[in-house]
């Protein structure tokens, strides 16, 4: 029969043992814990999916490198903050916001801008500005007629990115904004006299005048109304004028009713 001092000892060896095997437990769970964080942070696993809304101009792959990764898209790699800061200075969206999206997704909603005029600066080039005024390109000739041209105002020294300051050009931005997309696709030229009076011409068609451009986003509404009861009839005119409170269209020579 065992001695206490025996059964003492007996109970040491087996605490011991316990702990011996607690620590290995721990050390195996722990490099356990290491190798699969090491595992899922490779480069070159893909895990997860990343899903874009709202424009074809940003890339999956663009969107991994801006949120810190390379492709392909790996979950724990990619940083949502890094990507929605980046997107927030990128001058083709003007709104982005980007989310996790159980189990591993990323989910990129972003809206682009739109252009909405082209007007000059100082170094004979054009500004492409959208409808907050923000230069988003800068060429050296109209490239296209997604927006109309201004003329008789030109911008001062900005470049891409910016805010333009003139106030000419933000009032009649401010005008473009509250027409529908059919009208405002039909204005092919805004002009401004040296009286800061504007007048606009629709494609192929008669100019239309505005009056002073302080205060020329509250002619929108009746802009709207003439150019719906105009824009599907042969209407021979030399202009319509809304500068007064009742339009008034001079016809052609001859063509009066």
């Amino acid at each position: 029969m065992a001695t206490i001092k025996e059964r003492l000892r007996a109970h040491k060896r087996r605490k011991r043992l316990r702990a011996l095997c607690m620590l290995l437990a721990l050390g195996a769970a722990a490099y356990g814990l290491q190798f699969g964080w090491s595992y899922i942070h490779q480069p070159g696993l893909a895990f997860g999916s990343v899903v874009i809304h709202g424009t074809n101009l940003l890339t999956e792959e663009e969107a991994i490198k801006l949120g810190g990764s390379e492709p392909p898209f790996n979950f724990f790699n990619v940083s949502a903050g890094r990507l929605q800061d980046a997107l927030k200075h990128d001058i083709r969206f003007q709104n982005a916001k980007v989310v996790y999206r159980w189990p591993a997704g990323l989910e990129i909603t972003v809206e682009e801008r739109q252009p909405a005029l082209y007007v000059a600066n100082s170094y004979r080039s054009y500004l492409q500005l959208d409808y907050n005024g923000i230069v988003m390109n800068v060429t050296t000739g109209i490239p296209d007629a997604r927006a109309p041209l201004l003329v008789g105002v030109q911008c001062g020294n900005v470049f891409l990115g910016d805010p333009v300051g003139n106030e000419s050009v933000m009032e009649i931005l401010q005008f473009l904004q509250q027409l529908d997309g059919d009208a405002r696709d039909r204005i092919a030229e805004i002009g401004v006299d040296n009286r800061n009076e504007a007048k606009l011409r629709l494609s192929g068609s008669f100019p239309i005048l505005l009056g002073p451009v302080a205060g020329l986003p509250h002619k929108a509404q009746v802009f709207m109304t003439v150019f719906n009861e105009i824009k599907n009839k042969n209407i021979q005119a030399e202009y319509i004028d809304l500068t007064f409170a009742k339009p008034y269209i001079k016809l052609v020579p001859g063509k009066e009713k």
